[in-house]
């Protein structure tokens, strides 16, 4: 097979979409960690207790489904249009759509678990599973067309993390109905539980963000671009990886063995990508490691950790799995998108807002003025703290309600400083003589 290019740094800007389209999910996201760690603080101890939990269950799903796949959405309906040079059908009206099914579902989802009702449980299904095929469509039939010289990496992640999302939803679905027909159904709890968390962390948010990785940390961070034999056959390698995961989950005997060898071999190589991705970033062209980099490190350093934590041998405890979905949830997956966020939405801004510099003759505010760095780094250091309070919580108990505090703080600043760059981008955009009228740096 012929390796794939390594992702292009241009952008076609041709067909990029009204910024209202990605802002509407990535001002959402930070609401939904923010609401997921509120309860935290409320509820204590009692939620980090087993990872079986219905509290534990509502905590999770508003993290992954509220903000991380949030993100994830609002990220693509972008990137393949100005990456790919791929436009959406109806973009507009999709993502609208799908936005509402997504905040909707998820909050029913989480009423259903905390509840522990049947008919909370097939409304929340109704509400996801249309928003999230809705989306799934439109993708598919985007993807028809030709992509862009050179983003053949990032389309193929794109690709696969999407069929990710589609068995993620399937196996959803079933679990789903367990709780929504009590009785109906005889289905092993555990492993399709297993199955769905693999599939939606690793598969289709982890597939997702090396994706992502590929164009926005040497673009953004300037770093070397990752090399060609890692954009080629790696996110394919991975995906296979996984289904091998997945069909011998179930084997006994001397079959549990050559499972536990290809989990391996899974981990080795999310593992790899950790490892260049930090080799890049100690090697980028900027001594100084800006809120960003600092959150893209704290994401791979988290994703290793998660990795041997969950490969190493130790006494069962229930402690372990909790701490390991930290490291997978807040610590790789969230730490990736704040650090994707921070780069993203202002140059986004900065460009639409270029756009008005021909009717004004004067330049649009700077990345640095748009959010600046200093209340990133504040934000940075509150999520940091939060993170490490909330895996010493899982053998320290009463640590809970403080770190899940500075958690909720910091994903309410991560809020604040994009609503910042909103606000600046529709205050200008709305009187475009006053271009220049940028609030002084704090």
């Amino acid at each position: 097979m012929k390796p794939l290019d390594a992702p292009q740094r241009a952008l076609s800007f041709g067909d990029n979409p009204p910024l209202s389209l990605p802002m509407r999910y990535f001002l959402s996201a930070p609401l939904f960690a923010a609401l997921a760690a509120a309860l935290l603080t409320w509820q204590g101890e009692a939620a980090l207790t087993t990872r079986w939990s219905p509290l534990t269950l509502a905590l999770t799903h508003l993290m992954v489904l509220g903000c991380l796949s949030m993100t994830m959405i609002g990220a693509m309906l972008q990137m393949l249009p100005v990456v790919a040079g791929i436009a959406i059908p109806r973009a507009g009206r999709v993502g609208t759509v799908v936005h509402l099914s997504l905040c909707a579902g998820t909050l029913v989802l989480a009423a259903a678990f905390w509840r522990e009702e049947p008919v909370l449980f097939r409304i929340a299904m109704g509400l996801l599973l249309a928003g999230l095929l809705l989306f799934v469509a439109a993708c598919t039939v985007g993807m028809w067309q030709v992509h862009l010289p050179g983003s053949g990496a990032v389309v193929a992640g794109i690709r696969l993390s999407l069929a990710s999302l589609v068995l993620t939803m399937v196996l959803g679905g079933m679990l789903a109905s367990l709780f929504a027909w009590p009785g109906l159904l005889q289905l092993p709890l555990q492993r399709l539980t297993d199955l769905h968390a693999m599939w939606g962390l690793l598969g289709w948010v982890g597939l997702l963000v090396i994706s992502i990785a590929f164009q926005v940390v040497p673009m953004f961070i300037l770093t070397e671009p990752y090399p060609k034999w890692l954009t080629g056959g790696y996110n394919t390698g991975m995906f296979l990886l996984l289904v091998a995961t997945s069909l011998s989950s179930a084997w006994t005997g001397p079959g549990r063995v050559l499972h536990y060898a290809i989990v391996a071999l899974l981990a080795a190589g999310y593992a790899l990508f950790a490892g260049t991705t930090l080799v890049l970033l100690l090697r980028r062209k900027r001594p100084r490691a800006d809120p960003t980099t600092l959150y893209w490190r704290t994401a791979m350093a988290c994703l290793i950790a998660a990795l041997c934590l969950h490969l190493w041998p130790m006494a069962p405890s229930n402690a372990v799995p909790v701490a390991t979905g930290i490291l997978l949830i807040a610590g790789f997956a969230l730490s990736a998108v704040n650090g994707m966020l921070y780069k993203i939405v202002p140059f986004l801004a900065w460009h639409h807002l270029q756009d008005g510099r021909n009717i004004s003759g004067r330049k649009p505010p700077t990345l640095n003025q748009i959010i600046p760095e200093r209340r990133a780094q504040w934000q940075y250091g509150a999520h940091i703290a939060g993170l490490l309070l909330l895996l010493v919580a899982c053998y320290q108990p009463a640590l809970v309600r403080p770190g899940a505090a500075l958690m909720c703080a910091a994903s309410l600043a991560l809020w604040l400083n994009l609503g910042r760059a909103a606000h600046l981008y529709w205050q200008l955009r709305v009187v475009p003589n006053q271009l220049l009228s940028v609030p002084p740096q704090s």
